[in-house]
């Protein structure tokens, strides 16, 4: 972290707060944001993704631990201005947009999926031949926003607050394994569709991950990360 602090400039301030950025020819950013008596409050990382999404801001859920790390929650929208569905992503540059993001605001967001866990098959007729006997597979482009919510819980037990995550299948448009500058550690990049939209997902390179492929299928769950790009008040 020493060495990205090093390397940051910075991208606006507010009355308390100043964020400064950090990112490479990989794409690979972070964001970080300071008092202005030099103390780092909040780091988030990101990436500068190529991909773009239409929404509508509905508000901000509450994260416990952080007021820079609120989700901005959401509604993804198709091109003819359809509400699909409600999603929540955590803003990389939250600190500079907050007060400009107005309820009912249509915004442009760039969005970034880490994958927490990840599958893939070759194609779309691999991953139907996967299905199990008896059971039901998702379609090939299916998005589950806030999958903890799904879970169950007592009756009477109020769901829990949105988080910056989802479950999501897609198929991937282009992928390729990118080095980060600074630490020399290599990841996976891809664009991967799915309802709704591109994402620009995020992975490990390790024996645990797949390798991903132009036209491959995958399937994981993600935490979400976004920029706003447009539709700021």
């Amino acid at each position: 972290m020493d060495s990205l602090l090093e390397k940051t400039t910075s991208a606006g301030t507010t009355r308390e707060h100043e964020l400064k950025m950090w990112s490479d020819a990989s794409g690979a950013s972070y964001s970080f944001v300071f008092t202005h008596a030099g103390k780092v409050e909040c780091a988030i990382p990101s990436f500068r993704a190529e991909s773009r999404l239409r929404v509508r801001a509905t508000g901000f859920a509450a994260d416990e631990s952080c007021r820079f790390c609120d989700p901005l929650e959401a509604e993804v929208m198709d091109a003819e201005g359809n509400v699909l569905y409600p999603f929540a992503t955590q803003l990389d540059d939250i600190a500079l947009v907050r007060e400009r993001i107005q309820t009912g605001a249509e915004l442009r967001l760039a969005p970034c999926a880490f994958a927490e866990s990840l599958e893939s098959w070759p194609d779309e007729a691999a991953y139907e031949a996967s299905r199990k006997p008896g059971k039901a597979l998702l379609g090939s482009r299916f998005f589950v926003p806030n999958p903890a919510a799904l879970l169950a819980r007592p009756q009477d037990t109020p769901p829990p607050p949105a988080e910056p995550r989802a479950h999501f299948t897609g198929h991937v448009k282009s992928a390729d394994v990118l080095t980060n500058s600074v630490t020399g550690h290599s990841f996976q990049h891809a664009l991967v569709q799915t309802y709704g939209g591109t994402f620009d997902v995020l992975a490990a390179v390790d024996e645990a991950t797949p390798l991903l492929r132009p036209g491959n299928i995958v399937r994981g769950t993600f935490w979400l990360v976004a920029r706003v790009t447009a539709g700021l008040g």
